[in-house]
Protein backbone atom coordinates (compact mmCIF):
# COMPACT_ATOMS: atom_id res chain seq x y z
CA UNK A 1 0.00 0.00 0.00
CA UNK A 2 1.11 3.53 -0.74
CA UNK A 3 0.93 6.12 2.10
CA UNK A 4 2.76 9.40 2.86
CA UNK A 5 6.04 8.70 4.62
CA UNK A 6 6.63 9.91 8.18
CA UNK A 7 9.86 11.87 8.22
CA UNK A 8 12.06 10.62 11.09
CA UNK A 9 14.10 13.80 11.19
CA UNK A 10 10.91 15.81 11.70
CA UNK A 11 9.97 13.48 14.56
CA UNK A 12 13.40 13.96 16.15
CA UNK A 13 12.97 17.74 15.93
CA UNK A 14 9.55 17.50 17.54
CA UNK A 15 10.96 15.28 20.29
CA UNK A 16 13.62 17.91 20.96
CA UNK A 17 10.98 20.64 21.19
CA UNK A 18 9.02 18.51 23.68
CA UNK A 19 12.13 17.92 25.83
CA UNK A 20 13.05 21.60 25.75
CA UNK A 21 9.52 22.70 26.60
CA UNK A 22 9.59 20.55 29.73
CA UNK A 23 12.96 21.98 30.83
CA UNK A 24 11.94 25.59 30.25
CA UNK A 25 8.60 25.31 32.01
CA UNK A 26 9.76 23.19 34.96
CA UNK A 27 13.31 24.51 35.49
CA UNK A 28 13.06 28.15 34.40
CA UNK A 29 9.37 28.72 35.00
CA UNK A 30 9.07 30.65 31.74
CA UNK A 31 6.57 30.50 28.87
CA UNK A 32 7.61 28.30 25.96
CA UNK A 33 6.31 29.57 22.63
CA UNK A 34 6.85 27.58 19.41
CA UNK A 35 7.45 29.51 16.22
CA UNK A 36 5.19 28.52 13.32
CA UNK A 37 7.09 26.59 10.67
CA UNK A 38 6.00 28.92 7.89
CA UNK A 39 7.68 31.74 9.81
CA UNK A 40 10.77 29.77 10.78
CA UNK A 41 13.79 31.57 9.36
CA UNK A 42 16.21 30.07 11.87
CA UNK A 43 14.28 30.70 15.10
CA UNK A 44 12.36 27.68 16.37
CA UNK A 45 10.98 28.84 19.70
CA UNK A 46 10.80 31.84 22.03
CA UNK A 47 11.22 31.96 25.81
CA UNK A 48 8.89 34.57 27.31
CA UNK A 49 10.41 35.61 30.62
CA UNK A 50 8.23 35.44 33.71
CA UNK A 51 9.02 36.81 37.17
CA UNK A 52 7.06 36.64 40.42
CA UNK A 53 4.96 39.69 39.53
CA UNK A 54 4.02 38.36 36.09
CA UNK A 55 4.95 38.22 32.40
CA UNK A 56 7.63 40.85 31.73
CA UNK A 57 7.42 41.34 27.96
CA UNK A 58 11.08 40.25 27.69
CA UNK A 59 11.82 37.44 25.24
CA UNK A 60 14.72 35.26 24.12
CA UNK A 61 14.81 33.71 20.64
CA UNK A 62 16.08 30.14 20.28
CA UNK A 63 17.49 27.96 17.52
CA UNK A 64 17.05 24.28 18.45
CA UNK A 65 18.90 21.26 17.05
CA UNK A 66 18.23 17.73 18.27
CA UNK A 67 20.13 14.47 18.03
CA UNK A 68 23.48 12.76 18.64
CA UNK A 69 24.89 14.17 15.41
CA UNK A 70 25.14 17.61 16.99
CA UNK A 71 27.36 16.20 19.75
CA UNK A 72 29.87 14.44 17.50
CA UNK A 73 32.21 17.33 16.72
CA UNK A 74 33.92 18.86 19.71
CA UNK A 75 37.06 20.69 20.81
CA UNK A 76 38.71 21.16 24.21
CA UNK A 77 35.93 23.46 25.38
CA UNK A 78 32.68 22.12 24.01
CA UNK A 79 30.68 20.96 21.03
CA UNK A 80 31.10 22.72 17.70
CA UNK A 81 27.91 24.06 16.16
CA UNK A 82 27.97 24.97 12.47
CA UNK A 83 25.46 27.21 10.76
CA UNK A 84 24.64 29.01 7.53
CA UNK A 85 25.83 32.56 7.00
CA UNK A 86 22.34 33.90 6.22
CA UNK A 87 21.11 32.60 9.57
CA UNK A 88 24.02 34.30 11.37
CA UNK A 89 23.12 37.63 9.79
CA UNK A 90 19.53 37.10 10.90
CA UNK A 91 20.50 36.22 14.47
CA UNK A 92 22.88 39.15 14.92
CA UNK A 93 20.38 41.65 13.53
CA UNK A 94 17.65 40.39 15.83
CA UNK A 95 16.23 42.91 18.29
CA UNK A 96 16.24 40.33 21.09
CA UNK A 97 18.99 37.92 22.23
CA UNK A 98 19.34 34.67 20.30
CA UNK A 99 20.64 31.47 21.89
CA UNK A 100 21.53 28.18 20.23
CA UNK A 101 20.50 24.94 21.93
CA UNK A 102 21.51 21.39 21.11
CA UNK A 103 19.46 18.58 22.63
CA UNK A 104 20.50 15.04 23.45
CA UNK A 105 17.16 13.30 23.00
CA UNK A 106 18.49 10.06 24.52
CA UNK A 107 19.60 11.74 27.76
CA UNK A 108 16.85 14.41 27.53
CA UNK A 109 19.37 17.16 28.24
CA UNK A 110 19.95 20.51 26.54
CA UNK A 111 23.12 22.61 26.20
CA UNK A 112 23.22 26.21 25.06
CA UNK A 113 25.25 29.29 24.18
CA UNK A 114 24.50 32.89 23.28
CA UNK A 115 24.89 33.70 19.59
CA UNK A 116 27.63 36.26 20.19
CA UNK A 117 29.55 37.53 17.15
CA UNK A 118 32.79 37.64 19.17
CA UNK A 119 32.51 33.89 19.83
CA UNK A 120 32.01 32.90 16.20
CA UNK A 121 34.61 31.73 13.67
CA UNK A 122 34.69 31.39 9.92
CA UNK A 123 34.15 27.90 8.54
CA UNK A 124 34.47 27.93 4.76
CA UNK A 125 31.35 29.57 3.41
CA UNK A 126 29.64 29.14 6.78
CA UNK A 127 30.37 29.84 10.46
CA UNK A 128 30.80 27.97 13.70
CA UNK A 129 30.57 28.51 17.44
CA UNK A 130 31.43 26.40 20.49
CA UNK A 131 28.69 25.34 22.90
CA UNK A 132 30.53 24.77 26.21
CA UNK A 133 30.37 21.38 27.95
CA UNK A 134 29.24 23.03 31.18
CA UNK A 135 26.34 24.99 29.68
CA UNK A 136 23.52 22.60 30.41
CA UNK A 137 20.14 24.33 30.47
CA UNK A 138 18.85 24.11 34.05
CA UNK A 139 17.37 26.44 36.63
CA UNK A 140 20.93 27.68 37.32
CA UNK A 141 20.98 29.08 33.76
CA UNK A 142 18.22 31.59 34.55
CA UNK A 143 20.41 34.32 36.07
CA UNK A 144 22.84 34.29 33.15
CA UNK A 145 20.06 34.31 30.57
CA UNK A 146 18.50 37.31 32.29
CA UNK A 147 21.77 39.20 31.81
CA UNK A 148 21.15 39.14 28.06
CA UNK A 149 17.89 41.09 28.20
CA UNK A 150 17.34 44.67 29.33
CA UNK A 151 16.47 45.05 33.02
CA UNK A 152 12.82 44.65 33.89
CA UNK A 153 11.43 48.01 34.99
CA UNK A 154 8.18 49.00 36.61
CA UNK A 155 7.15 51.42 33.87
CA UNK A 156 3.61 51.70 35.23
CA UNK A 157 4.74 53.36 38.47
CA UNK A 158 7.16 55.63 36.55
CA UNK A 159 4.36 56.67 34.22
CA UNK A 160 2.21 57.75 37.15
CA UNK A 161 4.59 60.67 37.73
CA UNK A 162 4.81 61.36 34.00
CA UNK A 163 1.02 61.43 33.63
CA UNK A 164 0.62 63.60 36.72
CA UNK A 165 3.03 66.21 35.34
CA UNK A 166 1.25 66.10 31.97
CA UNK A 167 -2.03 66.80 33.74
CA UNK A 168 -0.51 69.77 35.57
CA UNK A 169 1.03 71.18 32.39
CA UNK A 170 -2.28 70.98 30.56
CA UNK A 171 -4.25 72.69 33.31
CA UNK A 172 -1.89 75.41 34.57
CA UNK A 173 -2.19 79.04 33.50
CA UNK A 174 1.56 79.70 33.39
CA UNK A 175 4.70 77.56 33.28
CA UNK A 176 7.53 79.27 35.15
CA UNK A 177 11.20 78.36 34.85
CA UNK A 178 13.41 79.88 37.55
CA UNK A 179 17.05 80.05 36.50
CA UNK A 180 19.41 80.40 39.44
CA UNK A 181 22.50 82.59 39.35
CA UNK A 182 24.68 79.51 39.86
CA UNK A 183 23.59 78.08 36.49
CA UNK A 184 24.35 81.37 34.77
CA UNK A 185 27.79 81.68 36.32
CA UNK A 186 28.52 78.09 35.20
CA UNK A 187 27.12 78.86 31.74
CA UNK A 188 24.75 75.89 32.15
CA UNK A 189 21.71 75.80 29.87
CA UNK A 190 20.77 72.09 29.94
CA UNK A 191 18.11 72.47 32.63
CA UNK A 192 16.17 75.13 30.74
CA UNK A 193 16.54 73.36 27.39
CA UNK A 194 15.36 70.05 28.91
CA UNK A 195 12.44 71.85 30.54
CA UNK A 196 11.29 73.28 27.19
CA UNK A 197 11.80 69.86 25.55
CA UNK A 198 9.49 68.35 28.19
CA UNK A 199 6.69 70.49 26.77
CA UNK A 200 7.06 68.74 23.40
CA UNK A 201 6.25 65.19 24.53
CA UNK A 202 2.96 65.09 22.62
CA UNK A 203 0.71 67.29 20.51
CA UNK A 204 -1.75 68.00 23.32
CA UNK A 205 0.96 69.29 25.69
CA UNK A 206 2.39 71.44 22.88
CA UNK A 207 -1.05 72.91 22.21
CA UNK A 208 -1.82 73.51 25.89
CA UNK A 209 1.61 75.11 26.51
CA UNK A 210 1.26 77.76 23.80
CA UNK A 211 2.50 81.17 25.07
CA UNK A 212 2.50 79.98 28.70
CA UNK A 213 6.22 79.98 29.51
CA UNK A 214 7.79 82.61 31.75
CA UNK A 215 11.56 82.48 32.33
CA UNK A 216 12.76 84.20 35.49
CA UNK A 217 16.32 84.89 36.60
CA UNK A 218 17.02 84.52 40.33
CA UNK A 219 19.96 85.56 42.48
CA UNK A 220 20.66 89.10 41.21
CA UNK A 221 18.22 91.10 43.35
CA UNK A 222 21.01 92.72 45.38
CA UNK A 223 23.11 93.47 42.29
CA UNK A 224 22.65 97.11 41.25
CA UNK A 225 23.73 96.47 37.67
CA UNK A 226 21.19 95.96 34.91
CA UNK A 227 21.04 92.22 34.33
CA UNK A 228 21.76 92.54 30.60
CA UNK A 229 25.02 94.39 31.36
CA UNK A 230 26.49 91.66 33.59
CA UNK A 231 29.21 89.85 31.58
CA UNK A 232 28.44 86.26 32.66
CA UNK A 233 24.72 86.79 31.99
CA UNK A 234 25.41 88.19 28.53
CA UNK A 235 27.50 85.08 27.76
CA UNK A 236 24.81 82.76 29.16
CA UNK A 237 21.85 84.23 27.28
CA UNK A 238 23.76 84.47 24.00
CA UNK A 239 24.57 80.78 24.42
CA UNK A 240 21.08 79.61 25.37
CA UNK A 241 18.97 81.70 22.98
CA UNK A 242 19.83 79.80 19.77
CA UNK A 243 19.44 76.43 21.52
CA UNK A 244 15.81 76.74 22.61
CA UNK A 245 13.78 75.44 19.70
CA UNK A 246 10.21 76.69 20.03
CA UNK A 247 10.99 79.67 22.27
CA UNK A 248 8.87 82.02 20.14
CA UNK A 249 5.96 79.57 20.37
CA UNK A 250 6.10 78.83 24.09
CA UNK A 251 7.15 82.18 25.57
CA UNK A 252 4.43 84.30 27.16
CA UNK A 253 4.24 87.54 25.16
CA UNK A 254 3.05 89.61 28.11
CA UNK A 255 4.59 88.54 31.43
CA UNK A 256 7.25 86.58 29.58
CA UNK A 257 8.34 89.60 27.57
CA UNK A 258 10.99 90.29 30.20
CA UNK A 259 13.07 87.42 28.88
CA UNK A 260 12.68 88.69 25.33
CA UNK A 261 13.87 92.10 26.52
CA UNK A 262 16.94 90.48 28.05
CA UNK A 263 17.67 88.70 24.76
CA UNK A 264 17.56 91.95 22.81
CA UNK A 265 19.49 94.10 25.27
CA UNK A 266 22.14 91.46 25.98
CA UNK A 267 22.93 91.18 22.28
CA UNK A 268 23.15 94.92 21.68
CA UNK A 269 25.74 97.54 22.45
CA UNK A 270 23.48 100.10 24.11
CA UNK A 271 24.45 103.74 23.90
CA UNK A 272 22.85 106.60 25.77
CA UNK A 273 22.20 110.23 24.97
CA UNK A 274 20.86 112.87 27.33
CA UNK A 275 17.97 114.88 25.97
CA UNK A 276 15.44 117.33 27.40
CA UNK A 277 11.73 116.62 27.05
CA UNK A 278 9.24 119.21 28.34
CA UNK A 279 12.02 120.79 30.33
CA UNK A 280 12.98 117.51 31.97
CA UNK A 281 16.37 115.86 31.27
CA UNK A 282 16.08 112.16 30.40
CA UNK A 283 18.47 109.52 29.13
CA UNK A 284 17.52 108.00 25.79
CA UNK A 285 18.72 104.56 24.60
CA UNK A 286 20.20 104.32 21.15
CA UNK A 287 19.92 100.85 19.58
CA UNK A 288 21.52 99.24 16.57
CA UNK A 289 18.70 98.50 14.08
CA UNK A 290 20.67 95.70 12.41
CA UNK A 291 20.90 93.81 15.72
CA UNK A 292 17.18 94.23 16.39
CA UNK A 293 16.34 93.01 12.90
CA UNK A 294 18.67 90.01 13.24
CA UNK A 295 17.05 88.86 16.50
CA UNK A 296 13.53 89.35 15.12
CA UNK A 297 14.53 87.29 12.11
CA UNK A 298 15.81 84.49 14.37
CA UNK A 299 12.63 84.49 16.46
CA UNK A 300 10.35 84.40 13.43
CA UNK A 301 12.45 81.69 11.80
CA UNK A 302 12.27 79.67 15.03
CA UNK A 303 8.48 80.08 15.08
CA UNK A 304 8.18 79.06 11.41
CA UNK A 305 10.34 75.99 11.90
CA UNK A 306 8.61 74.89 15.09
CA UNK A 307 5.11 75.29 13.68
CA UNK A 308 6.05 73.44 10.51
CA UNK A 309 7.67 70.52 12.38
CA UNK A 310 4.72 70.13 14.73
CA UNK A 311 2.00 70.85 12.16
CA UNK A 312 0.64 73.84 14.06
CA UNK A 313 -2.48 75.23 12.29
CA UNK A 314 -1.94 78.40 10.29
CA UNK A 315 -4.40 80.47 12.32
CA UNK A 316 -2.49 79.59 15.50
CA UNK A 317 0.81 80.47 13.82
CA UNK A 318 -0.61 83.80 12.63
CA UNK A 319 -1.84 84.63 16.14
CA UNK A 320 1.52 83.88 17.77
CA UNK A 321 3.42 85.73 15.04
CA UNK A 322 1.23 88.78 15.57
CA UNK A 323 1.62 88.61 19.35
CA UNK A 324 5.37 88.24 18.99
CA UNK A 325 5.76 91.33 16.84
CA UNK A 326 3.48 93.39 19.06
CA UNK A 327 5.52 92.33 22.07
CA UNK A 328 8.80 93.24 20.37
CA UNK A 329 7.62 96.75 19.45
CA UNK A 330 6.88 97.37 23.14
CA UNK A 331 10.44 96.38 24.04
CA UNK A 332 12.43 98.13 21.34
CA UNK A 333 11.45 100.24 18.33
CA UNK A 334 11.39 98.12 15.17
CA UNK A 335 14.14 98.78 12.62
CA UNK A 336 13.02 101.01 9.81
CA UNK A 337 13.63 98.31 7.20
CA UNK A 338 11.80 95.53 9.11
CA UNK A 339 8.81 94.15 7.20
CA UNK A 340 5.80 93.96 9.56
CA UNK A 341 3.62 91.92 7.17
Amino acid sequence: MNFPKYNKSSKKGEDGITILKKIVESELGWIFRVNHKERDFGIDVYFDIVIDSGITGKTIAVQVKTGKSYFKEKNDFGWVYRGKMNHLNYYLNHQIPVIIIIIDDAEQTAFWCLCDSSKTESSGDNWKITIPFGKQLTKESKSELLNYVNPVRDYASQLENFWELNHKLKNTDKIVFNIDREYIENNSSNELIQGIERLKVNDEIISKSKEKVIICIDGYNSDKRELYTIPEFKVWIKNVFPKINGLAYFLDKDLGSGFLKLIFFSNMKIEYTDIVVSGMPIRKHIYQPEVIYSIIEELVEDLNKFCYEHKIPKDVYDEINRNLKECITKIVPPPAHCNED
